[in-house]
This record gives structure tokens, C-alpha cells and sequence, in this order.
């Protein structure tokens, strides 16, 4: 690369950069809904599968998938309609799988990875099925090995146990496996910010819940401990340019 080129990368960054901090306002434009209010808003919806996106537990992201803050609002609501909703936590699993199909159990669920964002929720439900060693071929993903996963009912709320970040966390085959069908339920809880693809044959909404956890939206809620300051958007900043 010529000397010349070098000036036109360093003028064509410094570019970007002063487009960006002009811009700065529009990214954090967010649609994101409280979880209290989006579990009134998909109760009430109209007939079709409204998708609760947990944007604080993204899975695909990096968050361990055991947070239990929509669990918590649809428990506290006592929904009327079916909703579905994926947990990772290996203990709970542990205790469906040794109790058995029609077994009732009580489990502290969720929370204990991320136990700063949420905390276990008790529950006491009944164990409608389990599954051990189903190996999917998920279209454009490969092989899925769902290894052992459990389906508690707790009133209208249908719970799959699963005990690792599998793929198929956010996909319908984590629950028509275990003898569900998509279309009789009326909102499902995806850990993930994106990637809805995989429920559009029953999807009439969406709605991006404004959750707490590690993949949460609001930069301003974590605890930063290594981090130059002052950084927008955690200060006011009036003004930046390049050096």
C-alpha cells in the first residue's frame, strides 16, 4: 500500500467517525418494551403467536439463557393464553428427568448463572414430558444434538428444561419434540435479539422486551471496571473529533 493510500484510509475513518458522532442520538432510538407491560400487550393480542424477544438473555450472544425475568411477569400476570418458554438450568432438569413423565416437582428455576440480572423463580409444576438424545439437522445451521431436555406445565406457561446453550434454544424444534404444537400457543419467549426467522409461519407480532441481563440493551446498567472515562454514552460528551 502506497503512502497515499494511507492518507485516503485515514481521511476516509475520520470521515466515518464524524458521521457517526453526528448520528450518535439515532442509535440508541429503541423500541424496546418493559416486560411488564410486553406481557400485558401479548396477552392481549389477537389470535396468532406474538414472539417475546428476552434482549437481556441472548443466548446467541453470549448469555447463559437461565433468566427468569419474563418467567417472573408471566407468572405474576397468571396468563390465560399458552405461552412457551425455553430455561437453561441443569439442576431443574436433573430433578424432571428423576421425578419422571406426570411426576409433579418443585424447583427453585433459573437465575443461578446470571444471579445479578435475576434470580431463581419457585415453581411448582408438572412434568408432561422429557427427551433424551434427539439429534435434529436444522436447515442452513447443521447437526443439533438436543441431548436432554424436559417439558414442565405450570398453568398455561409450558417450560423447556434444557441443560446447555444449544442452537435449538430459539427454534419450534425445541418444543415439537416434546409434543407441542406452535400454533396452538399464543407467545413464546426467544432468547435472542434477533434470528425470528424460525417461528415466521405463526408469527402475528413481535415485541423486543427491554430485559435486564448480560445482553441487555442500556450500556448504562453495567458495572464498568476497565474503561477509559469519559466515553459516550456513559458522559456527556459535547463534542468529539478526530486527532
Amino acid at each position: 500500500m502506497s503512502h497515499k493510500d494511507h492518507d485516503l484510509a485515514g481521511s476516509l475513518a475520520a470521515e466515518m467517525a464524524r458521521q457517526a458522532w453526528e448520528l450518535r442520538e439515532q442509535f440508541w432510538v429503541s423500541e424496546r418494551v418493559a416486560p411488564a407491560a410486553a406481557v400485558r400487550q401479548a396477552a392481549a393480542a389477537d389470535r396468532g403467536l406474538i414472539i417475546l424477544s428476552d434482549t437481556g438473555d441472548s443466548v446467541y450472544g453470549g448469555a447463559p439463557g437461565d433468566s427468569t425475568v419474563i418467567l417472573r411477569e408471566l407468572l405474576a400476570q397468571q396468563i390465560a393464553c399458552l405461552a412457551l418458554v425455553p430455561v437453561i438450568d441443569p439442576e431443574a432438569l436433573e430433578a424432571a428427568m428423576a421425578a419422571g413423565v406426570g411426576a409433579e416437582i418443585h424447583v427453585q428455576l433459573g437465575g443461578k448463572v446470571d444471579c445479578v440480572y435475576s434470580q431463581p423463580v419457585p415453581i411448582s409444576g408438572r412434568v408432561a414430558a422429557i427427551s433424551n438424545g434427539v439429534t435434529v439437522n436444522l436447515a442452513d445451521r447443521g447437526i443439533c444434538d438436543l441431548r436432554r431436555t424436559a417439558l414442565l406445565e405450570v398453568g398455561q406457561i409450558r417450560i423447556v428444561l434444557l441443560d446447555h446453550r444449544s442452537f435449538a434454544i430459539n427454534h419450534p424444534i425445541l418444543y415439537t419434540h416434546l409434543g407441542l404444537d406452535i400454533s396452538d400457543a399464543q407467545m413464546v419467549v426467544v432468547k435472542t435479539a434477533s434470528n425470528f426467522q424460525f417461528f415466521q409461519d405463526w408469527r402475528k407480532g413481535l415485541i423486543r422486551v427491554d430485559s435486564p441481563g448480560m445482553t441487555q440493551s442500556d450500556l448504562a446498567a453495567f458495572e464498568w471496571k476497565r474503561i477509559s472515562r469519559p466515553i459516550y454514552p456513559l458522559d456527556a460528551l459535547d463534542n468529539w473529533q478526530t486527532r
